[in-house]
């Protein structure tokens, strides 16, 4: 007869199951959250038992019952190998155990395992069980692997890159360079670090230096080029863009990114190109300050010279005996009159490349210039056969320029339209009043230029003559004239012509003068 329990011995009891029932719901919910199980093996007697967690890590019904074997016939079979060897081993030395293992079937959730384990030891030191507490860790090695994959191709892309890639922590400390360091410097992240570049820099660029290692803001990116003495001896052009990575909300960085490439072969280029632009514009100086220098001893002598032949030509006083001493005295005057309008035209033509030709605006008339210019040139037309007629507005055409220029302009087209005209041909000249613009047009029916040698035509010393006999009278610096001292006024020029018809050139005058120019006169 069993002994009768009292009321409260049954309340403890009801009050323990329940506390461990309520215990066991909590390991379960702990176990599927985690995913994890575990499981245990008696030595004695072989028995096994598995946690419901172990269960739903190996994708299997409850029912089914425990077995050891089972299990490692599930698993990869080199990782069961692998575990045989470990658990053994385990209980041999009485220590804990780790292993990873993988499932003959990947279509299992739990790709990945990792396994604790520990050896249940008696009072007599013998092993009495086995136990492995298992966690599903299939993200964190999937995850792992692609972080490992990216790290890798970073990691490749930087070494292979041929710039210098670094990154900094705060303190300037080098956390990773790229193996350009080595190819571009010769140097190691060591010889360059916390400043340590400063005492390679070129002393002429540590300024630019400098200015790298100033505090960066969020979002900066700091540029500068200077130069860095390679381990050989000699320094090397390097272009660095700097930026820093910053947290949120933090106004100082916690990591800075430099990248730097090798630029001295641009730097090089550069320097030629600076030389020889400095040797062109010392050449040009020499050129003008020559030119000026030349002007008055060229100019005293030649008007000396039409001065005296004008004597002799008009017989002041007294005949010379033989009409060939008056021609000959005419020849004289003609040459020297040319050689100065020549002179003349190449100073005008080195001011203006020296940005130096001054413009006189004033009010002027092109149609009293026209008319004026005409009449210094209507003999040389009649001499020469050839017909000239002219039309402009009866009103004129008033407009602000220049009246040396204005006169530059036509007497030099004019004189290109007479000398490449053939007797019996004609000149025309038309002038009117465009909107804000005076149009001048001067067409010639004489040999033309041929379509290729067009483009040439209005740059200095350009010359197109199919006639050679006519190409020696002249020295190209007519059209480019015109171009630049229609251009000074606020216009342009443009020339059509065709072979054996005829050539015209149309030059646009602005009625008002270029503000700047205006402003200067």
């Amino acid at each position: 007869m069993m002994p009768e329990r009292k009321p409260d011995s049954i309340g403890r009891e009801i009050a323990f199951e329940a506390e461990l029932a309520a215990e066991r719901a909590q390991f379960g919910l702990a176990e599927r959250a985690a995913r994890f199980g575990y499981w245990r093996q008696r030595l004695t007697d072989g028995h096994t038992s598995w946690s419901p967690g172990m269960y739903r890590l190996l994708n299997i019904d409850e029912s089914q019952k425990p077995d050891m074997a089972w299990l490692l016939s599930q698993i990869n079979d080199e990782d069961a190998a692998n575990i045989s060897r470990i658990i053994n081993n385990a209980i041999k030395t009485r220590s804990p155990f780790f292993y990873r293992s993988r499932p003959k079937d990947s279509s299992n959730p739990a790709l990945y395992v990792d396994t604790h384990g520990e050896v249940d030891v008696g009072p007599d030191g013998k092993v009495l069980s086995v136990v492995g507490v298992c966690h599903d860790v299939t993200k964190q090695v999937i995850a792992e692997a692609a972080r490992a994959a990216a790290e890798d191709r970073y990691r490749l892309m930087a070494e292979e890159s041929s710039d210098i890639i670094m990154l900094y922590d705060s303190k300037g400390r080098i956390l990773f360079a790229s193996h350009a360091l080595q190819n571009i410097l010769g140097r190691t992240p060591a010889e360059i670090e916390t400043g340590h570049f400063l005492e390679l820099t070129h002393p002429d660029d540590l300024q630019q230096a400098e200015h790298l290692r100033t505090q960066l803001r969020p979002g900066e990116i700091r540029a500068a080029t200077y130069r860095v003495r390679h381990r050989d001896g000699h320094y090397v052009w390097m272009e660095s863009n700097v930026r820093g990575v910053f947290a949120e909300g933090a106004a100082e960085p916690k990591n800075i990114i430099s990248v730097s490439r090798d630029v001295s072969e641009r730097k090089a280029d550069e320097l030629k190109m600076k030389a020889a632009q400095e040797e062109a514009e010392a050449a040009s100086r020499a050129k003008s300050a020559f030119l000026a220098s030349m002007s008055h001893e060229l100019r005293t002598p030649l008007n000396a010279i039409i001065g005296f032949s004008d004597i002799m030509r008009d017989e002041m006083f007294g005949p010379m005996g033989n009409s060939r001493y008056s021609e000959y005295a005419g020849l004289i005057r003609d040459s020297g009159q040319m050689l100065l309008d020549l002179i003349a035209d190449i100073l005008d033509t080195a001011k203006i490349e020296a940005g130096k030709m001054e413009m006189n605006f004033d009010r002027a008339d092109l149609a009293d210039i026209l008319e004026d210019c005409a009449r210094m040139l209507a003999q040389r037309a009649r001499d020469s056969g050839i017909q000239m007629a002219m039309e402009v507005p009866e009103a004129g055409l008033p407009l602000m320029a220049d009246r040396r220029a204005l006169k530059q302009i036509v007497l030099n087209l004019l004189s290109n339209a007479l000398k490449f005209t053939q007797r019996g041909g004609h000149v025309w000249i038309n002038a009117s009043c465009d909107g804000e613009f005076v149009t001048l047009s001067v067409r010639d029916d004489g040999i033309g230029i041929p379509s290729e040698a067009l483009p040439r035509l209005g740059r200095a010393f350009e010359q197109v003559a199919t006639d050679p006999m006519i190409s020696k009278t002249g020295t190209g610096l007519g059209l480019a004239l015109v171009r630049a001292l229609s251009e000074k006024h606020g216009g342009g020029m443009q020339i059509d012509s065709m072979e054996s018809e005829g050539t015209t050139v149309v030059v646009r005058l602005a009625l008002t003068p270029p503000v700047e120019q205006a402003e200067a006169a």
